[in-house]
């Protein structure tokens, strides 16, 4: 005996499995089973129900389901307005509404395509900026190593001037000092010579002192 949940057909799960795709805003993942089951008034899903569930994903899979989600905001809310409208050719709405949306989306491409090139030429802008100020920087850095390189040069240049200056100096002191103690030497000895000449002289040519005596 067949039990109630197989009495079940499909057309009564593709009814409850439509009705929970509009409640869940198409989100096909959210229709399972279970969830089928028990709006079909059974305490949970079986193999049938599970079966005819996805049997149901895939013909709505086909019908290309999964990208609803992914439709432009608002194409729903004017595909219901214009089938209440009751406009006899639905084709040629469909593809009405599809061309206003294409070109709607495009506007919209455009639009932020537009502001990323000014962005991107901006960005380009601010980089040459930054390049160019880099380059002075390093051209700066440059002249300040070689000011820094050329004083470094002539303070060694000065210091080995000054250097043989004192060492010039140095030498002309001591040739003074020399010359001054050669000097002394000569003056000290034409002292001595003087003086016993004089003495030699004096034993030569004796004074009488006698001739100096007075009486008291």
């Amino acid at each position: 005996m067949r039990k109630k949940e197989d009495w079940k057909t499909q057309a009564d799960v593709d009814a409850i499995a439509n009705r929970l795709l509009r409640e869940v805003g198409g989100d096909l993942d959210r229709v399972h089973g279970n969830a089928v089951a028990t709006a079909l008034g059974m305490p949970k899903g079986n193999q049938s129900i599970y079966a005819k569930v996805d049997d149901w994903k895939r013909r709505m899979e086909a019908q290309g389901i999964r990208h609803v989600r992914q439709a432009p905001d608002g194409l729903r809310e004017e595909l219901e307005r214009q089938f209440r409208a009751n406009v006899e050719d639905m084709v040629h709405v469909a593809l009405g509404l599809t061309g206003k949306t294409i070109d709607e989306e495009r506007q919209r491409s455009d639009q932020t395509e537009s502001l990323l090139r000014k962005e991107i030429a901006l960005l380009e802008t601010e980089l040459v900026s930054e390049r160019e100020a880099r380059a002075l920087a390093d051209g700066k850095a440059e002249t300040m190593a070689q000011d820094l390189a050329d004083s470094a040069r002539k303070t060694a240049t000065e210091q080995a001037r000054a250097d043989l200056a004192e060492a010039r100096l140095d030498e002309i002191r001591n040739q003074h000092d020399a010359l001054l103690g050669r000097l002394g030497v000569a003056y000290v000895r034409g002292e001595v010579v003087r003086e016993t000449a004089a003495s030699e002289e004096a034993e030569e040519y004796p004074i009488d002192m006698s001739r100096y005596d007075y009486e008291e």
